[in-house]
């Protein structure tokens, strides 16, 4: 498959008077706890959106022993492989998924890759990334399905912003690190991670 490879400049031209998206969730150092769970609400939200549709994608890989966002986006395409999927490639990428003909190649020269800046509380790479897209085409929808205490960094922007978002806790498997498993015993927030605050009501949450 061949790859285009957009500069900003032609990236935002791509975008302008379409939909599009952005899909948070949990990395690999938390996981999913439920891929039972996971599936369902894959299937919810590919229901969601429309022909037009543009979904960034930050080059997450696919693991189903070990779903992360990444599996996420791979689930998204198979159930919906009329949607249009770009990557953001910030890292050096030897192949790219199935899904991807659509590359923009983002530059980030500072350590932390994503969020903001602790001392002046700037954004940072992907996150800036993000922000000055919405300010050419404004982003339909930012669906979180869990995520780290930098997915909460991004969610006050997205506030200040007044983006529409929709949350989805999940239960995540490990405790931030990749090793240690949030036992079944554990408080609901414990289960659900840094994002369990944006819950409205945990009825649905064992």
């Amino acid at each position: 498959m061949d790859i285009e490879v957009f500069d900003l400049k032609l990236l935002k031209k791509y975008i302008k008077n379409k939909k599009i998206s952005f899909i948070f969730g949990n990395d690999y150092l938390q996981q999913y706890a439920s891929l039972t769970e996971l599936n369902n609400t894959i299937k919810k939200i590919s229901k969601e959106f429309s022909n037009d549709s543009i979904i960034f994608y930050f080059g997450e890989k696919c693991d189903i022993d070990n779903p992360d966002i990444g599996y996420i986006m791979n689930e998204l395409y198979n159930r919906r492989n009329d949607l249009d999927f770009i990557m953001i490639e910030h890292e050096p990428t030897e192949s790219y998924p199935k899904f991807i003909n659509k590359v923009f190649k983002l530059d980030i020269k500072t350590t932390k890759k994503r969020g903001v800046n602790n001392n002046n509380k700037k954004p940072l790479g992907i996150t800036k990334f993000w922000i000055d897209i919405n300010k050419s085409t404004e982003i339909d929808t930012i669906y979180i399905l869990g995520g780290n205490e930098i997915i909460m960094e991004e969610f006050e922007i997205i506030n200040e912003l007044n983006i529409n978002y929709k949350y989805y806790p999940l239960k995540r498997k490990f405790n931030n690190d990749g090793k240690t498993i949030i036992k079944k015993s554990a408080s609901v927030s414990d289960k659900i991670g840094p994002t369990f605050i944006l819950n409205k009501t945990d009825d649905d949450i064992i």
